[in-house]
């Protein structure tokens, strides 16, 4: 069963979908992934394709749910009763019916947004252990939980919880990289192909809203700077199905995103104190929502002195940056979208996308292997940051890639700059079999004493056209 073709990327997941229903013995498969990221659009397409049931569970009562439920099983098998209204009396029945009907050929079942049923019905994860326990080892039941709410589907697995142990398989759903969200837009050039990643960001969900018809300018005035537009107010209310009250998430979130990286930074433009943020910040790495760094030459990276914070999506930065300072001062709904986009944004959009860049530099090495496949791939600053290396790889044989990267033009004092960071991250690695140097530049210049030097083989050039290549 080939993954169809509007299905972009995700070739991993479609495989463990496909190896999973192969096999003859029942499955328990855990799906995880931020919304937007497209889960939920694979899962049902592969639901479909193999005959089974897809169900995506909302916020409403126990008993609201178990019908739902009912009624897409009934719809589903052409079951009269359950067609018309007549409800399963409790769980336990409903899961007595799967193993009734998975008992003789294979039946996939996708309960999607779980978290939400588990909320519903707290004895639905016992329930569904006792039934593979005792009841599912001899039936062809495909069961796949998936949901949104990372660190509550991570809860779902811990020990001390009914499913520990139990799941065959599970399956992470990441955001793309600018490789993939360039196929949303095919015929645009590579260098706003690479602004589109910056902007709208690396969720397929918000991607998908792009029209590749129109350009990068119409696309981000029509959905970020209209007040009707889909994206304009999405970075506000992220947070809002998760947490009741995430006033102090979203304020830790746009410290980040702004500029402020580091503990004190955050705790300082917070104005709350480390111990009371604590929680938040750990639950925001949790959700995918920012991630701690440390110099990819970091011994013990849990207790690095000089780790800093991203944030993981590129729109919520864009959005934060650019959009926020525009709603608040009610720009958006009083001037016009493309108005505003030729005269707040674009004109700071390149410094937006110099951080942007070093991620999709560093992604680039990642998917290609080159210079060499990584075992480490990172960034790397002394402890002051004044001296900072954008990437910096190792192999497993003790090989050391050291780049930078430039989202405007490249010259050979880059070049020169570069060698001397390099040769501080050898002194901190201490044992390097090689160094292999990178400029990287997101507009393609290089000037001609830097192609000189990489005909010579001193240096790796690479350009946007390159970067964005399969």
């Amino acid at each position: 069963m080939d993954k169809p073709p509007d299905i972009i990327d995700r070739d991993r997941e479609w495989a463990a979908l496909r190896k999973c229903h192969g096999r003859k013995r029942p499955e328990l498969v855990f799906v995880v992934g931020r919304r937007r990221v497209g889960k939920s659009f694979v899962l049902s397409r592969f639901a479909e394709l193999v005959g089974g049931v897809y169900f995506q569970a909302t916020r409403h009562s126990d008993v609201e749910q178990l019908g739902a439920l009912g009624h897409t099983l009934g719809e589903h098998f052409a079951d009269e009763g359950l067609r018309a209204g007549a409800s399963l009396p409790s769980w336990e029945a409903l899961l007595r019916y799967l193993t009734h009907k998975a008992s003789r050929k294979p039946l996939w079942l996708v309960l999607d947004e779980f978290t939400y049923l588990a909320d519903a019905a707290p004895e639905l994860p016992s329930l569904i252990q006792r039934f593979w326990d005792h009841d599912w080892q001899a039936s062809r039941l495909r069961l796949v939980l998936s949901g949104s709410y990372i660190s509550a589907m991570q809860r779902l697995e811990a020990i001390d919880q009914p499913l520990y142990g139990r799941r065959t398989a599970r399956l992470a759903f990441g955001p793309f990289d600018a490789h993939d969200a360039a196929a949303f837009v095919p015929d645009w050039s590579a260098r706003d192909k690479l602004r589109l990643y910056g902007t709208i960001g690396h969720l397929p969900g918000h991607l998908a809203l792009v029209d590749p018809a129109l350009s990068l300018a119409d696309n981000i005035a029509e959905l970020c700077l209209d007040p009707g537009g889909r994206l304009v107010d999405e970075a506000q209310h992220l947070l809002d199905a998760f947490v009741p009250n995430a006033a102090v998430h979203y304020s830790i979130v746009a410290a980040i995103a702004t500029g402020d990286r580091t503990w004190s930074g955050i705790t300082s433009r917070v104005g709350k104190s480390g111990g009371s943020i604590l929680r938040p910040v750990q639950w925001l790495e949790e959700m995918q929502v920012i991630e701690r760094v440390v110099p990819v030459t970091e011994g013990k990276p849990a207790s690095s002195k000089r780790a800093q914070y991203r944030v993981s999506d590129p729109y919520m930065r864009f959005w934060h940056a650019l959009i926020a300072p525009l709603v608040q001062s009610g720009s958006i709904g009083l001037a016009d979208p493309a108005a505003l986009w030729a005269s707040k944004v674009e004109p700071r959009l390149d410094e937006l996308m110099g951080d942007v860049f070093e991620r999709v530099c560093r992604d680039w090495v990642a998917r290609t292997g080159r210079p060499f496949a990584p075992v480490r791939l990172g960034s790397w600053w002394d402890a002051r940051s004044r001296n900072e290396a954008d990437l910096v790889a190792l192999s497993a044989t003790d090989d050391l890639f050291v780049g930078e990267c430039k989202w405007g033009r490249v010259v050979a004092s880059d070049l020169d700059r570069l060698r001397g960071r390099a040769r501080l991250v050898e002194r901190e690695l201490g044992h390097v079999r090689d160094t292999t140097l990178g400029l990287f530049s997101g507009s393609g210049e290089f000037d001609g004493p830097l192609r000189r030097a990489a005909a010579r083989g001193e240096v790796l050039l690479v350009g946007p056209e390159e970067l964005l290549e399969a």
